[in-house]
């Protein structure tokens, strides 16, 4: 449902517009359907909505009418549109002021000089004064809010008493005749047309992926919903057992003062809890802005010499096509080819290397097998043209995001077969131990490994080993640690290691890492 809501900010302004104005036009087009229906065809039904229940009153009906056609108008940008907004609104609270104040005597086969309940006057008498300071004052807007709370709450509680107790008048209480449908209209009207007006902060505060929107969109519901609970339980236990003022009172304040400490406590722990997340989310922007940085300011140097070289061999393939030398132009313009060659692959690896730093974690359960089997699948030909072999020592399941810890597995045993020795066939094992907290996993290969001097530096980006100069962008295992940090791991070259190479990172066994 939240997100649901939260897409009424990415609508645009036009489209959001008609979102409301088709929640006024639904209301008013059933209070027109009550006035003509219910009233000029005289079906009961549709005035009372179901048998036994109060009907919706004339004047309830044009009042609704009046303010979803008021409502309307002031969606629109027009002067005479907000003139008329501000006249039909005025009109509604001129008609319910009146009734309150000097009600007209009930003439048989008059319907209109039927008088609502006073809950239901003052209601939308409140509605109406909100519309007013919309059109003519939007900068009151908490005015608005107030006066929306105040037409709504009452209404939300005739609801709950009415499908729960039926239809039947209470005498001495002032919601005695407001109809299930007049309060349904006016607290729709309320908390949707008039809340979310476009004119008024509450929409934007409500609607936004902020920490502050997502508060109020589950912290409002229970406080509108509390007193109207604890009203109908007590209404309740006055109807069912007869508790007395001073009992029902205790119970009241018990009840909301205890539902409202666990509210207080939940939403604590809803915000400590998205506060984390937040802070998750700035580690994880601070090492993408880290990375980013570190590879334009890599990818800048390296990519100089090869522009060089093509501009320098690029003009002499002008001077030597001047001359009419074929054989040197055929040289430069190989020449060109060749320090062009990498380009495309710096590229590439600088767009896979900054989506590595901030792509978001999904994890899931998988075994080290499938994802060692998921990345040999992807360098099978390079593989297998070189007669390597990789293989899983220790079987484990691993919580990670498959798709980036593949990732890992895929640039290591590419590594692997870019440093592998010529003079012995390459065998890459992969073997894992739990440490309670994480699972530490080591990739070791045969081939030539690790200069000392070039370890400090390999996690780098554009960073490449001696014995691989020239082949790959150099950001392979800068991708690796990206991956690895995303998901709360580490991940070193193990300087140890004499027959070859080996590598060790590691992975949270245990709940799900930040980001």
């Amino acid at each position: 449902m939240l997100r649901a809501v939260d897409r009424y900010l990415q609508l645009p302004r036009r489209k959001y517009f008609s979102a409301l104005e088709v929640h006024a036009a639904i209301i008013g087009t059933i209070a027109a359907v009550v006035v003509v229906i219910g009233y000029g065809f005289g079906i009961e039904a549709v005035q009372s909505l179901a048998p036994g229940f109060p009907t919706m009153k004339l004047r309830t009906a044009c009042g609704l009418m009046a303010l979803s056609l008021s409502y309307m108008l002031s969606l629109r940008n027009s002067d005479g549109a907000r003139w008329g907004a501000v006249a039909l609104a005025a009109s509604v609270l001129a008609l319910m002021l009146h009734s309150i104040a000097a009600p007209p005597v009930l003439v048989a086969e008059n319907p209109w000089t039927a008088v609502p309940s006073f809950a239901t006057l003052v209601c939308l008498a409140a509605c109406a004064a909100a519309m007013l300071i919309i059109t003519l004052a939007p900068r009151f807007g908490l005015f608005v809010g107030v006066l929306a709370l105040v037409a709504a709450a009452p209404a939300a509680f005739r609801i709950i008493g009415l499908v729960i107790f039926g239809g039947a008048p209470d005498p001495i209480s002032p919601l005695n005749t407001m109809a299930l449908h007049t309060a349904a209209l006016i607290a729709w009207f309320a908390l949707v047309c008039l809340v979310l007006h476009p004119a008024l902060p509450f929409g934007r505060a409500l609607l936004q992926a902020s920490l502050r929107g997502r508060l109020l969109r589950r912290a409002l519901p229970f406080c509108f919903l509390l007193p109207v609970t604890a009203a109908a339980i007590s209404f309740s236990t006055h109807e069912l057992f007869g508790w007395p003022s001073e009992a029902l009172f205790a119970f009241n304040a018990a009840f909301n003062i205890i539902v409202a400490a666990l509210l207080i406590w939940w939403l604590s722990s809803v915000s400590e809890r998205w506060q984390s997340e937040a802070n998750a989310q700035a580690a994880q922007l601070s090492r993408a802005n880290e990375a980013l940085e570190q590879y334009a300011s890599a990818a800048a140097h390296d990519l100089k010499a090869p522009v060089r070289h093509v501009l320098l061999y690029s003009e002499l393939l002008e001077e030597a096509l001047a001359r009419g030398d074929i054989d040197a132009a055929k040289r430069h313009g190989k020449s060109v080819r060749d320090s062009a060659r990498d380009l495309p692959g710096m590229i590439n690896g600088m767009l896979d290397y900054s989506r590595s730093a901030y792509t978001r974690v999904n994890l899931g359960e998988t075994s080290l097998s499938e994802l060692v089997q998921a990345a040999v699948a992807q360098v099978l030909n390079d593989l297998q043209m070189v007669g390597g072999s990789v293989r899983v020592l220790t079987e484990a399941r691993i919580r990670c995001d498959s798709t980036l810890v593949t990732t890992v597995f895929q640039n290591l045993i590419t590594n692997a077969i870019a440093s592998r020795r010529r003079d012995r066939p390459l065998e890459v094992k992969i073997n894992c131990v739990n440490e309670g907290r994480d699972w530490r996993i080591m990739v070791e290969d045969n081939g030539a490994g690790f200069d000392p001097d070039f370890a400090t530096v390999a996690f780098n980006p554009l960073a490449r080993g001696v014995h691989v100069a020239g082949e790959g962008a150099g950001i392979g295992l800068a991708t690796c640690r990206n991956i690895i940090q995303s998901h709360g791991g580490k991940i070193w070259i193990d300087p140890a290691y004499r027959q070859g190479a080996r590598l060790v990172f590691t992975l949270p066994a245990g709940p799900e890492p930040a980001g």
